[in-house]
């Protein structure tokens, strides 16, 4: 009898460890996380997006796109315009940054162990800066910020900000090589740079978008719906707010799996 039991013992050992094993994949996260995404200027998703009847790579806003997917890998979600107004909402009366600015503090309020990411885009990155430059810091702090080509030409006097606000940990600039972006800011230890126009990084590619000129906004475009850009970007974020403390400063950035490209309608 006792060896009996013994045997039931280990197979229900043997079973548990494999469900654990074959059991969902999404990421446990301590604390909670909720990412902010900030579409650029004309990336209001469309009626298809918001009801998810969309076929992938078409729509408005591949930063809407990006928010799905971050939601279906296990993290909360919050989508903005960059003018501050919800999807489907870029025609009414915008919040402007105020909006998400108070939308982060009353989050935080509420759940105030929950990290907190943002991931722009063109005008959104100028948005994004202005939120995390209104935030108390250190009781509001960004764990993460991803800027995905920012660009405040036409919003600023300036081509663009010149630090990065003190609320946010880590950071990381995707850009293209187009005048009218950020492209590469000073060297700033939370900061990791990403050029896109530079080959070694995998996202410049024969017949690809033409990251590397200086003057095609065909470039800008592809650059928020590239799901090469788009997976490295779920996989640093999920990889950093993992992290328990402070992620080292990565001074390179990971090199893409090749795939194809997908297209767009805008």
């Amino acid at each position: 009898m006792t060896l009996l039991r013994m045997a039931f013992s280990l197979l229900a050992v043997l079973c548990v460890s494999h469900a654990r094993a074959e059991g969902p994949t999404s990421p446990s996260h301590s604390p909670p996380v909720c990412v902010v995404l900030i579409g650029g200027i004309d990336s209001d998703p469309t009626p298809e997006q918001i009801t998810g009847t969309a076929p992938r790579g078409q729509g408005q806003s591949g930063m809407y796109q990006l928010a799905g997917d971050l939601a279906r890998a296990g993290l909360s979600t919050e989508y903005f315009n960059w003018n501050g107004s919800r999807a489907g909402q870029i025609k009414n009366k915008p919040p402007l940054s105020a909006g998400i600015i108070q939308f982060i503090k009353d989050r935080h309020q509420k759940q105030p162990t929950e990290q907190i990411a943002i991931i722009a885009n063109s005008w959104g990155g100028h948005t994004a800066w202005e939120v995390c430059e209104a935030l108390p810091e250190p009781e509001i702090r960004i764990a993460v910020a991803v800027f995905l080509d920012p660009s405040s030409f036409g919003r600023a006097k300036t081509a663009r900000p010149t630090q990065l606000p003190p609320c946010i940990q880590t950071a990381r600039n995707y850009y293209t090589r187009n005048v009218f972006g950020w492209r590469e800011w000073p060297n700033e230890e939370r900061l990791v740079n990403v050029d896109l126009g530079d080959a070694q990084h995998g996202f410049l590619v024969a017949g690809g978008p033409k990251y590397d000129a200086a003057f095609d906004t065909k470039a800008h475009i592809a650059a928020e719906w590239d799901p090469r850009i788009h997976r490295e970007i779920t996989q640093q974020v999920l990889t950093l707010l993992k992290a328990e403390t402070s992620p080292p400063v990565l001074r390179t950035a990971a090199r893409p799996e090749a795939g194809a490209g997908e297209q767009q309608v805008k």
